[in-house]
């Protein structure tokens, strides 16, 4: 059964309604929006407390789901209208005849200001890709941008991937694990890299391997819907795209958001390095992780990004 627990219900659910100062007689257009409670996706928490939805015509129902397989299937089922997700899973999902489209770029991953590194502990004698050779490393998800990230800067380094075990592990285990000996390296992301960096030291930044600029999440819809629901589209793009605008140059203030629906301390989450997120969608962005993914048999053939983006008509 889907999962419909609605963040900020109490303060957000006044911005569903147009006020006749603001819209007029504008009926609002209604959209149901699945995301996750994690950095790169807050972005519709943070358009239903500022309003960005609202002054761009929609009646939103923001609905908090585990993470994108969960968001997939609930849109397929017909019970969301948009969610986000990373490339991979789009893709095979577009691969296999899913009705689905990108309409809005989401997080953006901007090497000069990693959210995610490979980690090794303080004392670690581990120093280059070479020296890793036949060790263990803990990663999210073993199917995954990490897990191919990862693999191209091994491969690079000229490291025999054959002798190399990778173990799946929650980011919040990484430290001790890397603390005990248990694990050589881990792929850890933040928060939890500042929460650890007097025990830890970053090795290197494996997503570079992918590119120095790529999306780490996209918005999409199902095509049927986008086309029966042109206007609501449309909106939906303008209020994600404002959202990002304002988020990128307010990240005190969208700390406040996030600190309250993750129940961090807001100190917390100012202190550490917080996403980017993309205001246009570009393929230059999407197609070098396809092409990765492509390699390291992630995705079942070529796929060009262009091919998975909805261009609305007009």
């Amino acid at each position: 059964m889907l999962n419909r627990s609605r963040a900020l219900a109490a303060i957000g659910g006044g911005l569903m309604v147009a006020s006749g100062d603001s819209l007029g007689a504008q009926t609002l257009l209604p959209v149901r929006v699945g995301t996750s409670l994690s950095d790169p996706f807050l972005e519709p928490y943070y358009a239903q407390e500022e309003g960005f939805f609202t002054s761009s015509g929609l009646a939103a129902d923001v609905q908090t789901l585990n993470n994108g397989s969960t968001i997939m299937a609930a849109m397929v089922g017909g019970a969301l209208d948009v969610g986000n997700t990373d490339l991979i899973q789009l893709a095979n999902a577009y691969n296999r005849g899913v009705d689905v489209g990108i309409i809005a770029s989401g997080a953006l991953y901007d090497s000069s200001r990693p959210t995610i590194s490979l980690c090794v502990s303080k004392n670690s004698p581990y120093m280059t890709a070479k020296d890793l050779e036949g060790q263990t490393i803990a990663i999210p998800n073993l199917k995954s941008t990490g897990g191919i990230a990862i693999s191209e800067w091994l491969v690079r380094s000229s490291v025999d991937l054959s002798k190399m075990k990778f173990f799946e592990m929650l980011f919040s285990e990484m430290g001790p694990a890397l603390a005990a000996g248990r694990v050589a390296a881990a792929l850890n992301g933040e928060p939890f890299l500042t929460d650890a960096k007097n025990d830890i030291r970053r090795l290197a930044n494996p997503y570079d391997y992918v590119a120095k600029n790529f999306y780490t999440g996209v918005w999409y819809a199902r095509k049927s819907w986008l086309n029966a629901n042109v206007s609501a589209g449309k909106a939906t793009i303008n209020a994600l795209y404002t959202t990002a605008r304002w988020a990128n140059s307010h990240q005190s203030d969208s700390a406040v958001i996030a600190a309250r629906l993750t129940k961090l301390d807001v100190q917390k989450v100012r202190s550490f390095v917080r996403n980017t997120f993309a205001t246009s969608l570009d393929p230059k962005y999407a197609q070098p992780l396809l092409d990765l993914a492509l390699k390291y048999k992630l995705i079942e053939k070529p796929t060009q990004a262009r091919d998975l983006f909805w261009n609305p008509p007009g």
